[in-house]
């Protein structure tokens, strides 16, 4: 028999009784398309923040509209983001960011303004405890 035979036991043991690491409230898969005036909206995050518990990561808007994430089960207040890349400034090692962009036109977002905040969105939604959760949203 191994001479690390009854370490390993003991380890294997209090994995069982006290778990392997670190855990939190159960999440749920979320997914669905974001529209903007009907159409798919081509990029941008979407953030899902809890009125009990932790809020979700926020997920990648793709160029379908499409988005995917992990919510706890309950209301959600939610915040879409649709800023697209700012482009043309020249690379300064010197700046924030790694560029300067003076006199390059700020790029516009691509929803209003409101949608970039959980508080005055006026979106909600529930996330159901099951293995998927279907969530368009449809922002006008």
């Amino acid at each position: 028999m191994n001479a690390n035979y009854p370490l390993g036991l003991l380890s294997l043991l209090l994995c069982c009784i006290c778990g392997c690491g670190p855990s939190g409230p159960a999440t749920y898969r979320v997914s669905g398309t974001v529209t903007y005036q009907g159409e798919p909206l081509p990029l941008g995050i979407v953030m899902f923040v809890a009125e009990q518990g932790p809020s979700s990561q926020p997920a990648t808007i793709d160029q379908q509209g499409r988005y995917q994430l992990e919510a706890v089960a309950g209301e959600h207040r939610v915040a879409v983001v649709a800023m697209p890349p700012r482009e043309g400034g020249r690379p300064d090692p010197t700046l924030e960011g790694g560029y300067d962009y003076t006199g390059v036109p700020e790029t516009k977002s691509l929803i209003p303004a409101k949608y970039n905040r959980h508080d005055t969105s006026g979106i909600t939604v529930s996330v159901e405890a099951k293995q998927q959760n279907q969530i368009d949203i449809a922002l006008e």
